[in-house]
């Protein structure tokens, strides 16, 4: 009997307990506060993914606390907390100021996210993959668990391309690696060879969830309300074939692809090329361009999100270009989701799941680097056939309901409700 009523006194305190914490989140306005970690956030260029997911956690009510490096620390419209590191970046540094530049939002991060209250997860987005020791580190701190999203496999990527040769940084980098993905209590990857290099490395399937870059129609619908400031640009786009690349010029992406395209199709006065955005290698791109005195490419500023969604709208063909490295076929970048929301037919220069998903369904053709003619007469192909051009648009529509923004966002959302615990190695 006595046992009996010490069991049930148990009971009633644990319903005690849970009754507080219930209340404790109503009186906090919120069920969930979720740290966010993402050192190149942005809200109003290319790469939006961070700020769409966190607008879609705040609907799920969730309070949302956004680390970014670049920017001024705010609170936007919809309730998303932005706190800045106020960290120097930009694709044209030099390799030791990246560096400096990596340690000095590594140290402010872990400052910033310290000094955060009432943390119930943590979500670090990489790269670099820096990020993904901040998260380890404040997960060990806070014994909170942390959900580390993989956008680029580090440090395989600048390994592969020759960034980094040293013995000694690859290894210490390599087992940085495998730490943090073991002290993660999930991995969220943005494709499908990412998580088959994962798995190569003995990471458990079950730890590891693909949830792509996201096709946001209802974003391209809304930047179509408005008209294309920009009249010249406009004027020059009528009456041509256009096929466009927006975002990054770096040296991974390969865009000087474009100019051997470029010259082998100068005959053709329909097709034109059009780049968008800033670089490493913008500038070597319009010496070539003024030297060779080609006419049928041209290269634009970086845009804001809508104005480039506006533009890429009003296009013929969107293309997607790598250098001839084989780890970089796995990319999940944003425009090649941009494209499909914007109905555009897709060009390749390399393999992948990328060309698997387009050719399944009449999207678009994937081609070897090598092959730049095969490239350039499937794009004449879709310029001179007005009907293969329209089955290729409609197909593009249709695969981008695939990747649905609503979609993707609600997989990473039961990722993070369902992760509870906070693995083993981050107790150590």
């Amino acid at each position: 009997m006595v046992g009996m009523c010490m069991f049930l006194d148990l009971i009633g305190n644990m319903r005690k307990k849970n009754y507080c914490k219930l209340m404790n989140y109503f009186s906090k306005g919120y069920d969930m506060k979720l740290l966010y970690i993402h050192q190149h956030y942005e809200e109003n260029k290319g790469a939006t993914r961070s700020y769409e997911l966190s607008k879609r956690f705040i609907e799920n009510g969730a309070k949302v606390v956004m680390i970014s490096g670049q920017g001024d620390s705010h609170v936007t419209k919809g309730g998303l907390v932005v706190k800045s590191t106020h960290t120097t970046y930009h694709q044209k540094m030099k390799k030791m100021r990246r560096i400096l530049a990596f340690i000095h939002f590594f140290l402010w991060s872990i400052i910033l996210g310290m000094r955060e209250k009432n943390i119930d997860k943590i979500y670090a987005t990489s790269t670099p993959l820096t990020v993904g020791l901040v998260g380890l580190i404040l997960s060990k701190c806070k014994r909170k668990p942390f959900i580390f999203e993989v956008r680029d496999v580090w440090p395989d990527v600048p390994v592969k391309l020759g960034f980094i040769q040293n013995r000694g940084m690859i290894r210490l980098l390599k087992w940085l690696e495998m730490r943090i993905y073991k002290s993660a209590a999930h991995i969220v990857v943005l494709s499908e060879g990412m998580k088959q290099n994962l798995l190569q490395k003995n990471i458990s399937a079950s730890k590891v969830t693909i949830a792509e870059n996201f096709a946001n129609q209802k974003l391209v619908q809304e930047s179509n309300e408005k008209e294309l400031e920009d009249v010249l640009l406009k004027n020059w786009m009528k009456d041509k074939f256009v096929v466009v690349h927006p975002g990054t010029m770096g040296l991974v992406n390969g865009v000087d692809y474009l100019i051997a395209c470029a010259e082998e199709l100068q005959y053709n006065d329909s097709i034109h090329f059009l780049l968008i955005g800033e670089g490493s290698e913008k500038q070597k791109m319009q010496a070539q361009i003024k030297e060779k005195q080609l006419t049928n490419i041209r290269i634009l500023d970086a845009k804001s999100k809508q104005e480039t969604l506006q533009v890429v709208s009003r296009c013929q063909m969107g293309t997607m270009l790598v250098k001839n490295e084989r780890i970089l076929w796995d990319n999940s970048a944003n425009k090649f989701f941009d494209f499909l929301a914007c109905g555009l037919p897709v060009v390749l220069n390399y393999q992948g799941w990328q060309k698997q998903a387009l050719e399944e369904c009449g999207a678009g053709k994937g081609f070897s680097h090598e092959e730049v003619d095969a490239y350039c007469t499937y794009v004449v192909s879709l310029a001179a056939d007005q009907r293969s051009w329209e089955q290729a648009h409609q197909a593009s529509k249709k695969l981008a309901e695939k990747y649905d923004i609503d979609r993707i966002a609600n997989r990473i959302w039961r990722v993070i409700m369902n992760t509870r615990s906070v693995p083993v190695e981050t107790l150590d």
